[in-house]
């Protein structure tokens, strides 16, 4: 496994370790016997941080570093190791890591609703929604008055309701449950994005 390493703080103490997975490339072989299949590669990002900067914006983060978990010790390279493998966009939490730790330059001023979903993931898992509420409000702006919702419950629906959830847009997400509730009969579709087991309850 190869990695490459980023250093949003560089004299940060932590690594943040993502995951990507990598497809194998195409065979040269006209015909492979059934059966037989390439196991994936997978490639580290490495992003250097500071655990100051993360357990001041991040609960989650606060609880796992002031814990006996072996995140919370220094490894042999001297560093903290926080290893998320690869659940999460590596793109979307580079942007949340350099919004925690103030280094806004390269930080996008409008991210479309496939970026902004990842985003919101990453935020609802490390709890970190107040360190990042300047840029998801900023974000948020273009939906919610000339944006046209869909007429259908399709996965922009859904991920209108996930982020309008995460980041505590009440108007947008009032709006978007009720047209989940138009275009729903019983359970509301979550496209696997990770929207809260009692929020499809709510379109009812």
């Amino acid at each position: 496994m190869s990695n490459t390493c980023v250093a949003i703080d560089p004299n940060g103490d932590t690594l943040v370790i993502l995951a990507t997975k990598q497809d194998p490339p195409p065979s040269k072989e006209p015909t492979e016997p059934a059966g037989t299949t390439e196991s994936p590669t997978f490639i580290e990002k490495h992003f250097l941080c500071s655990q100051k900067h993360l357990t001041l914006a991040s609960r989650r983060a606060s609880k796992l570093f002031s814990s006996a978990f072996k995140e919370a010790s220094k490894q042999d390279d001297g560093l903290y190791h926080w290893n998320f493998g690869d659940v999460f966009d590596v793109q979307a939490f580079e942007v949340v890591l350099k919004i925690i730790h103030g280094k806004t330059r390269g930080v996008p001023q409008y991210a479309g609703l496939d970026l902004l979903s990842k985003v919101a993931s990453i935020v609802d898992d490390l709890e970190c929604y107040d360190a990042l509420s300047f840029c998801t409000e900023r974000w948020l702006s273009s939906y919610s008055t000339l944006y046209t919702l869909p007429e259908r419950m399709d996965k922009t629906l859904a991920q209108l309701i996930l982020v309008s959830f995460v980041f505590a847009n009440k108007h947008i997400f009032r709006k978007c449950i009720q047209r989940a509730a138009r275009y729903t009969c019983e359970g509301m579709p979550t496209f696997d994005l990770p929207i809260r087991a009692d929020i499809p309850n709510r379109a009812h």
